[in-house]
């Protein structure tokens, strides 16, 4: 059977796996079915122009993920049944946080199709990163992104560009504009969190100061520390930032600002030691929404960063739902759940 396979010259993806993809989508679509014979070494380097070792590397990697299979001096043939395979994305974050779970499940609960999402870490480190990529660059369909804390140097950005655009979803505030390359999703930014905040302002008031307390686990985007930021100037707050949390730093009269879980009960054991009551001596705000925030102390107010809404756009383009290629640039707007709180 003839098999047509498009090269993209432009492609950073190497022509073996080019074909790997090519193929997969035949056997998805139905235009290959069950039982298909696959054309020959012979006939596929002459019809490709490439060399026999890329077409064994890709009928293996085929072989290898269960899509093909080998007959004895006979070739290769369509394995198991014509119906589709699941969709193989992985998501690739600094560090596996809450955050990032939130993501998963929202990506996980609004799928179309059966698909298996994997997670991976780099810890932050560039190097990690690219060798996660390299590693794994044929081996999924979809790679969902948060580079975050890696720099944007020249190394980097082709470290991201050898995703092929069509296969790099790219979520944060840090690399719409310097990284033209895939999808790309951003939260609301400075000025969604800036408003969320001005919009409460009046709950605010009976604390002296508030506090935007960074987790050394997590990375926290320079947007929402400019926004905290410009909001107590503009509004008369004192304020500080606090670089990890011990119980001694919570204090009567004052609103602790949070992104981490193991902080959010810091702030609460402290409080339930001293007798102080969430809500009138100490306020405390969340930004990650969970279990936790829902529970505790009668609920915890929360600063919802939009991830069931970017789980959702990350599945409708998983499941093609915007077209090849189609940027979504829109930010994502903050939303405030007061509870008691704060």
């Amino acid at each position: 059977m003839k098999i047509n396979v498009a090269f993209n010259d432009h492609d950073q993806l190497p022509k073996y796996l080019q074909i790997v993809d090519a193929i997969v989508q035949d056997i998805e679509r139905g235009t290959l079915s069950a039982g298909d014979r696959l054309p020959s070494l012979n006939e596929a380097c002459a019809e490709w122009y490439l060399s026999k070792d890329s077409v064994k590397r890709a009928y293996g990697t085929l072989h290898q993920r269960g899509f093909v299979t080998s007959v004895t001096r006979k070739g290769f043939y369509v394995a198991g049944s014509p119906k589709r395979h699941a969709l193989r994305v992985l998501i690739v974050a600094g560090q596996l946080t809450e955050g990032v779970k939130e993501l998963h499940d929202a990506i996980a609960s609004s799928m179309t199709r059966e698909a298996i999402l994997d997670v991976s870490s780099y810890n932050y480190q560039r190097q990690l990163l690219c060798q996660l990529l390299d590693k794994h660059l044929g081996d999924y369909h979809y790679f969902v992104m948060m580079p975050h804390l890696i720099g944007q140097d020249a190394a980097t950005l082709q470290c991201l560009r050898n995703v092929p655009s069509r296969k790099l979803i790219l979520i944060g505030n840090e690399w719409p504009e310097t990284l033209q390359h895939g999808y790309r999703l951003r939260y609301g930014g400075e000025e969604a969190l800036y408003e969320a905040l001005v919009s409460h302002v009046y709950v605010l008031r009976k604390y002296i100061r508030l506090n935007l307390v960074l987790s050394e686990q997590d990375c926290f985007d320079a947007d929402s520390i400019r926004a905290f930021r410009r909001f107590c100037v503009a509004y008369g707050f004192d304020f500080q930032m606090i670089d990890d949390l011990q119980e001694s730093d919570v204090q009567p009269g004052q609103a602790y600002f949070v992104a981490d879980s193991r902080l959010l009960l810091t702030v609460i054991a402290r409080c339930q030691q001293s007798g102080w009551g969430l809500g009138k001596q100490v306020g405390v705000v969340s930004f990650v929404e969970n279990d936790y925030t829902r529970l505790l102390a009668g609920g915890v107010t929360v600063i919802g960063r939009p991830s069931a809404e970017v789980g959702r756009l990350v599945a409708q383009i998983l499941c093609n739902q915007h077209g090849i290629g189609a940027p979504i640039l829109s930010p994502l707007p903050f939303q405030l759940k007061f509870r008691a709180s704060c």
